[in-house]
């Protein structure tokens, strides 16, 4: 990404100062290191900002019109705040309207403003630069309007510009940690309360290393609303055999799958059992984390590898490939998938000094099995939202 000076140019080049408060912020993107699709479950989510992230320039104007400009897409669109439509040409705005939107909704009165903005999230890759986006603008709204707006409440209206102005129906994740990450740490986030700590994640020795299969499927969203709808039918079970209140896999315990989950059907009882245990693992990953055991954590992404391709099923050959590749390289301590499935990335732990060798390894390597170049990128874990 640009060095913040120039895109200040740029900035200067495209707006005309007017002399009103103005500033840089950014919001990071995200990978979720275990807790997959356990999210509409109920369960346990552990993500970690990374290093990638959005970048926004913006300085409030007089009147209230807002003219957004997208360096990546080279386009500029201008609308008001007075009438925010949804616009199919250009979905990047929705994000920023939609976060308007909400903004508006809580009685806040916002001023008009020039925005520019640029990014080095991937798009595609499941590493949530949409997030990152409506992030960034509530931040910079928040900010240049004095509005005091707390991270809990950002991350929420965030959600819902996603949900109901973009038409999108993600859960808390991605905007939580894009705005309540912190340098170090990962964030366990419980999704049936919206609860969170930070988890330490801080050892000098290890790195966190995304390979992105640069495969895109149209698969994702059927697969996943017959995964949800698995996952009800196994509710439904539990809560008729079972003598406790359950509203959610996330309610049922290991033991009592093993006792009473061979009265499932074949497919319900896999996804059931990939959500149990998936829950278990982030709860068993965030004490390994809290006693800097990598060594557990490692094990516990590859089980959570292993179930997703398994039993959920939500992986697809080129992850498989891409998790086998590095499960096979020097340093390593384990390797998963993240994200929905079926496209994406994996994330590795690997030793600092087996970085740059995992990474020649595994592209040759996944190159010459399927003839698509990879990407890598290396991360720690990073804060979430702020000022540049």
């Amino acid at each position: 990404m640009r060095e913040l000076k120039d895109l200040q140019q740029i900035f200067r080049d495209r707006f005309p100062d007017t002399g009103l408060k103005e500033g840089a912020f950014f919001a990071p993107g995200r990978v979720n290191l275990i807790g997959e699709h356990t999210d509409y479950n109920d369960g346990f989510v552990l993500p970690m900002a990374i290093e990638k992230k959005i970048c926004m320039l913006a300085q409030l104007r007089d009147d209230r019109e807002i003219r957004a400009y997208s360096l990546d897409f080279d386009k500029e669109v201008v609308f008001s705040l007075l009438d925010l439509e949804f616009d199919s040409e250009n979905m990047w705005v929705n994000y920023l309207k939609g976060v308007m939107d909400e903004i508006q909704k809580m009685d806040y009165y916002i001023s008009g403003m020039n925005i520019l903005f640029t990014g080095d999230i991937p798009k595609g890759a499941g590493l949530s630069s949409s997030a990152a986006l409506e992030v960034a603008a509530a931040y910079t709204i928040d900010t240049l309007n004095e509005l005091d707006i707390k991270p809990v409440e950002m991350a929420l209206l965030c959600q819902r510009a996603e949900n109901k102005f973009v038409g999108v129906n993600c859960g808390i994740m991605d905007q939580y940690i894009s705005r309540l990450g912190k340098k170090d740490n990962a964030l366990m986030i419980d999704c049936r309360t919206n609860e969170y700590e930070l988890v330490p994640l801080a050892n000098e020795d290890y790195r966190i290393v995304i390979c992105n299969s640069m495969v895109e499927r149209g698969l994702v969203d059927s697969e996943y609303n017959k995964r949800r709808e698995e996952c009800e039918k196994a509710v439904e079970f539990f809560r008729d055999t079972l003598n406790h209140r359950v509203e959610a896999l996330r309610d049922v315990s290991i033991e009592e799958l093993e006792e009473k989950g061979g009265e499932l059907g074949g497919i319900t009882l896999r996804r059931a059992r990939h959500v149990i245990t998936e829950n278990n693992r982030v709860l068993v990953a965030v004490s390994a984390l809290r006693n800097n055991d990598l060594e557990t954590f490692g094990k516990l992404m590859t089980e959570s590898h292993l179930s997703l391709r398994g039993d959920y099923e939500v992986s697809c050959k080129e992850l498989d490939i891409l998790v086998e590749l590095a499960l096979k390289q020097r340093g390593v301590l384990g390797s998963r998938m993240t994200g929905a499935g079926f496209r994406g990335c994996t994330v590795s732990l690997v030793h600092r000094d087996n970085v740059s060798e995992f990474i020649e390894n595994v592209k040759k390597a996944y190159y010459q099995e399927t003839g698509i170049e990879m990407e890598a990128y290396v991360t720690t874990p990073a804060d979430g939202a702020g000022e540049i």
